[in-house]
């Protein structure tokens, strides 16, 4: 979180690391009346902070439809009493106030002018705000999914045959709109770094226009067609989770209160009548632990920032789940990220002392195949009939860069409708970058019945710094569809950092 004051002006910034996600509250000092921009699902933290605070939250305001996470405005509208205001073309389907380019609204001293800027998406607003107190011109700027720090937002999210229209909107929008604004007005945008809406955006959360100006590249092409064909370019694939999250977030996503969902460990009884009847078992734990022992068919998806996007692409929506945790308090961080992609109800609960509890009780459990880097090499070596296919699950940009020589190339998300291009009577060895996606993967494939897979602790980075040969630029499957590409986020993004 990052916070502070100027003028009457109060401001703290909100982060979601593995989304990428930015969220403000801005109050006028004085009046102590706020508005929260583009909060997130689980909106308890906004309700604390302003009571820490002694702010009264009047307005929740949006820049846009989101793609990536379930919006939190009409929660916090409904538990505050506060206005929710977003552009008119986003047409939603319950009370709101809808604004054109030019309306204005005041927070106290603090006043919002509307600015459209499509482009990310064909509803987009930018929000100037002025500190009347002090200036009737702009301090700042929320510019949601279009100026980021460092980058812009991409326009291929509603579809490919939208990318290029929006992208020339997206042109129009910076330099008729944004840029036009003084060196030094405040840039706080929606998405930061990790974030899947654009590529190569900065770790910080916030920027300047002069700054942007000056040091992002995505500002400079001055020729409309030179930049639709820069930002064009490759983008992180995003998860099959994103195609419901604008049509929920228009139609109103179901009001749920402020809190997260209660603990809910189940007894060995329970646990078992769940999956019994249905419910999947999503491990949580690292992946090293899920390879030692876990429970029969489960799926690997190991906490941390990446939980929920993962979560998202490899489980259906109307899936129930039983957790398996490390550690009983790691259920509220599962259960927010849960909340953010709409998945909150399908959390049946988790096993109430983990694997240590199902094995003292003497149920069956698993085990995955585990090799380090230097076994695999020499398995690669070895050759012959027994020698593993090594399937690479990174994203085709990183396998392009280097990859273990004669390696396959299928990105993890993609594995549940490319099964048949597997071999069932070969062994498969698993890797990616760091671990984190080749245990999903290699879970995913076990529980299709793949029954000779085994995960590579470690990664091609491992690969090359301990001095084995690599191949670089062939083979990516480039022909799968973006949208069917996994993120290059699936593991903790490397943030660009100015």
């Amino acid at each position: 979180m990052h916070g502070g004051t100027v003028g009457a002006m109060r401001l703290r910034q909100f982060v979601v690391d593995g989304l990428g996600h930015l969220s403000t509250i801005i109050a006028d000092d004085v009046t102590r009346i706020a508005a929260v921009v583009d909060p997130r699902r689980d909106v308890d933290v906004y309700l604390e902070a302003a009571r820490d605070a002694e702010l009264r939250i009047a307005h929740v305001v949006e820049t846009h439809l989101h793609n990536d996470y379930v919006s939190g405005a009409r929660e916090l509208a409904a538990l505050t009493g506060a206005t929710h205001a977003i552009g008119a073309g986003a047409e939603l389907g319950y009370e709101h106030r809808p604004l054109r380019d030019g309306d204005t609204f005041e927070v106290g001293s603090l006043r919002f002018t509307t600015l459209e800027t499509p482009g990310h998406t064909p509803e987009h607003v930018a929000y100037a705000v002025a500190d009347t107190t002090r200036a009737d011109e702009p301090a700042l700027l929320f510019t949601g999914g279009s100026l980021l720090v460092g980058a812009v937002g991409r326009t291929d999210l509603l579809g490919q045959e939208n990318a290029v229209p929006y992208a020339r909107a997206m042109f129009r929008s910076l330099h008729d709109v944004i840029l036009r604004h003084d060196d030094f007005v405040g840039v706080y945008p929606t998405h930061g770094a990790g974030s899947l809406c654009s590529t190569g955006i900065a770790s910080t959360p916030s920027s300047t226009i002069g700054y942007e100006r000056r040091h992002n590249p995505m500002v400079r092409p001055s020729e409309v067609e030179l930049f639709v064909s820069t930002l064009l370019r490759p983008q992180p694939a995003f998860p099959r989770y994103f195609d419901r999250m604008r049509p929920t977030n228009q139609a109103g996503p179901p009001l749920i209160g402020a809190g997260v969902p209660e603990p809910r460990p189940l007894s060995l009884d329970e646990a078992r009548a769940a999956v019994a009847g249905g419910a999947l078992v999503v491990d949580a734990r690292a992946s090293a632990e899920h390879a030692i022992a876990h429970l029969p068919d489960s799926l690997s998806i190991p906490a941390g920032a990446s939980f929920g996007t993962w979560l998202g692409w490899v489980v259906e929506p109307d899936q129930p789940i039983v957790l398996v945790l490390a550690h009983a308090a790691d259920w509220d961080d599962l259960a927010r990220q849960a909340m953010r992609i709409g998945y909150e109800g399908s959390l049946v609960g988790h096993v109430a002392g983990g694997v240590r509890r199902w094995a003292e009780a003497g149920l069956p459990l698993e085990s995955s195949g585990r090799i380090s880097i230097d076994q695999l090499a020499a398995s690669v070596a070895a050759g012959g009939p027994d020698s593993p296919l090594v399937l690479d699950v990174r994203q085709a940009g990183e396998y392009a860069h280097a990859h273990v020589p004669g390696s396959l190339h299928l990105t993890a998300g993609t594995l549940p409708e490319r099964l048949a291009d597997l071999p069932r009577d070969r062994p498969i060895a698993v890797i990616c970058a760091s671990g984190y996606r080749s245990s999903v993967a290699a879970s995913l494939l076990r529980r299709a019945g793949f029954d000779q897979v085994s995960w590579v602790a470690n990664g091609v980075p491992v690969w090359q710094a301990q001095g084995y040969p690599v191949e670089r630029g062939e083979g990516a499957d480039d022909a799968l569809p973006d949208a069917a590409r996994p993120r290059g986020a699936e593991e903790p993004l490397v943030a660009h950092r100015h």
